[in-house]
């Protein structure tokens, strides 16, 4: 077994995969559009109160 290495060269691939996988957007959430739109309206209300928005949890 081998063990992982922070320091190997394929460290920094994963961060370059990050914008590439996980959404920028709420308009880059495929389906469930209801929920994306309460979300969104989450987002809106917190940051009209200048607040941040509660932890939101992502199942499926």
């Amino acid at each position: 077994m081998t063990e992982f290495d922070p320091h190997s060269t394929n460290a920094g691939k994963d961060k370059d995969l990050d914008g590439i996988i996980r959404p920028q957007g709420l308009e880059d959430f495929t389906g469930q559009r209801e929920i994306v739109s309460n979300l969104n309206i989450y987002v809106k209300a917190a940051k009209m109160r200048g607040e941040a928005l509660d932890h939101v949890l992502f199942h499926g």
